[in-house]
């Protein structure tokens, strides 16, 4: 890989009022940090600025803002407002005393900032040295800040033009995998390096490994198995297989490894599902001060596998048959795997817009889904985001740190029905416009860029030409059903219905068996869905999981009964 060592220090800024506030603090951060950052303090907010105008003048990184003064300036906001405009990854702290939140003015200075999107969250000032519950809000935020801006020592760098869909497609299948990598546009200085480095250069896509391995072009498969992810399928019958590796999918996985059943997870693309694009989930229980997508995705990934599930990665399911030993899984391009029960957790993928002046920028400027890892991508650039849901307005609030200006595009009057308020609040302060009542109906570009689209008002029918260089649609989503035999029983969307539905809906024709379908249990016994594939999900993250966890008792029940008809 290059060499990092010309690499400025990051800054980590510490701002304080009082004199032992500022002197706990700077001291606290030296002690531990001092080896790798350049530790600044200051008296006031102004002089704050003045340092990071300074530090932005000279090209240096700043990692961390840590204050206690929610000071503002007519002109340039508060010294968050200042940290965020120059420096668009920083992490940013509201320093408070340990107990002052039981003072009514406190707790509302930190929700009022936390809502306006002005810090990341509060901190508690060091009440002694070391103070490791200071130490961990503090690393944390560092880590955040390091997947943010790059990481110093990435697993890859990633080659090749930005108008090509594949280098797009790389970049996101990495990022939520869990590989830390760093792009290098062609003529940028790190492509120049690796390209004297390999001896060779292209715009053609390509990874280089920390090993020094060029993979030119690679397909998911051959990048899954350069990093490490498996991709083999076990020669055996398993007790469970789980179709995808979304929120619900490795919560039973999870849940289903750790009591003993042998389990394979089957995963078409990468980790996560939707959720694994999102770049902040605030309101998941646990994460009080939130967690990205690709981080909840990597933690239950590591959890089933160290529990002794196995992944089978860039494995897509095409097709089921059934038997009277169970299930047989036809696996993409050519192989198969048999399982005594199946849960499927496959998600759903967004519908394409028929609007073919959009289909050449597919990929590179036009993307289904709300990916996370294009953000940075658009900085400077203006930016859509259709959809009223939740997944919409994380995407909009993410891409709002970096484009010039983010547009949420909504169907409907207005996003209260569809969207969480503390959401609909933090898209307000943070600038981003909501278009409600509208429409995408048309776009163009010139070369390998998008520049524009065509909006029409759904009410007046009135047509508007705007600027847009990237447009990231969530809507119409739809389960990928298509695969499953006649037996399992759908919905006309492809929806699979599940539990006591299965016999309201289709009668003893679905189910002829004695017993009732088991909670979550589709029209075959053995097979289950859960999450957004089933009919009548919730559709959140927590409702996945939730689900999950639940449905590894059904499998159970159902592996115990098999087991018994058997003798």
């Amino acid at each position: 890989m290059t060499d990092n060592s010309t690499r400025p220090e990051p800054i980590i800024l510490a701002c304080a009022a009082a004199d032992d506030t500022r002197e706990r603090l700077s001291d606290e951060l030296s002690r531990r940090y001092s080896a790798n950052y350049r530790i600044l303090s200051s008296a006031s907010a102004a002089e704050s600025a003045d340092l990071l105008r300074r530090a932005a003048a000279n090209g240096d990184p700043v990692a961390l803002v840590l204050s206690d003064d929610l000071t503002e300036d007519e002109r340039d906001g508060t010294i968050f407002d200042v940290a965020r405009r120059l420096f668009p990854d920083v992490r940013r702290g509201l320093v408070v005393r340990w107990g002052s939140w039981t003072d009514s003015a406190v707790a509302q200075a930190i929700f009022s900032a936390m809502t306006r999107t002005l810090i990341d969250y509060y901190v508690v000032q060091p009440r002694h040295t070391p103070d490791e519950y200071f130490h961990r809000t503090v690393t944390e935020f560092l880590l955040e800040w390091e997947r943010a801006a790059g990481d110093h020592s990435p697993d890859a760098i990633v080659l090749g033009r930005d108008g090509l869909p594949r280098v797009h497609e790389i970049r996101r299948f990495l990022s939520r995998a869990g590989i830390r990598f760093r792009y290098a546009a062609p003529g940028s200085p790190l492509a120049e390096a690796t390209a004297r480095e390999t001896g060779e250069e292209s715009d053609a896509p390509a990874v280089r490994l920390a090993d020094g391995r060029l993979l030119v072009d690679p397909v998911n498969a051959e990048l899954a198995d350069a990093v490490g992810l498996t991709t083999t399928l076990p020669s055996h019958t398993v007790d469970l297989a789980i179709i995808g590796a979304g929120p619900g999918g490795l919560a039973a996985a999870v849940y289903a490894a750790s009591e003993g059943l042998d389990t394979l997870v089957l995963e078409r693309e990468s980790i996560g599902g939707q959720a694994g694009s999102s770049s902040l989930i605030r309101n998941y229980l646990g994460f009080s001060r939130g967690v990205s997508g690709a981080e909840l995705s990597e933690r239950a990934y590591q959890q089933a596998w160290v529990f002794g599930a196995r992944f089978g990665h860039t494995r897509e399911v095409i097709g089921m048959e059934i038997d009277d030993d169970g299930f047989v899984l036809r696996i993409a391009p050519g192989d198969t795997v048999r399982s005594r029960a199946v849960v499927l957790a496959s998600g759903v993928s967004y519908r394409r817009l028929a609007i073919p002046g959009l289909d050449p920028w597919v990929g590179s400027a036009v993307f289904y889904g709300a990916s996370a890892v294009e953000a940075k991508a658009q900085t400077g650039r203006i930016a859509h985001v259709v959809g009223g849901g939740n997944s919409a307005g994380q995407a909009a609030l993410h891409l709002a740190r970096y484009a010039a200006s983010v547009s949420l595009i909504v169907r409907s009057p207005n996003l209260a029905a569809s969207m969480s308020a503390y959401l609909i609040d933090e898209l307000a302060a943070a600038g981003v416009a909501v278009l409600t009542e509208t429409k995408v109906v048309g776009g163009g570009g010139n070369g390998d860029r998008l520049d524009h689209l065509v909006l029409r008002h759904r009410a007046t029918g009135e047509e508007t030409t705007v600027p847009s260089n990237a447009l990231f649609i969530t809507i119409g989503a739809a389960p990928h059903t298509d695969w499953l035999p006649e037996a399992v029983l759908r919905d006309d969307w492809g929806f699979v219905w599940t539990g006591s539905d299965v016999v309201l809906e289709g009668g003893r024709r679905a189910w002829s068996h004695e017993r009732a379908p088991g909670a979550l249990e589709a029209s075959v016994p053995g097979f289950f869905a859960i999450g957004d594939v089933r009919r009548g999900s919730v559709k959140r993250v927590a409702s996945a999981v939730g689900e999950g966890s639940v449905v590894i008792s059904s499998v159970h029940a159902f592996l115990a009964e098999r087991s018994a008809e058997r003798g």
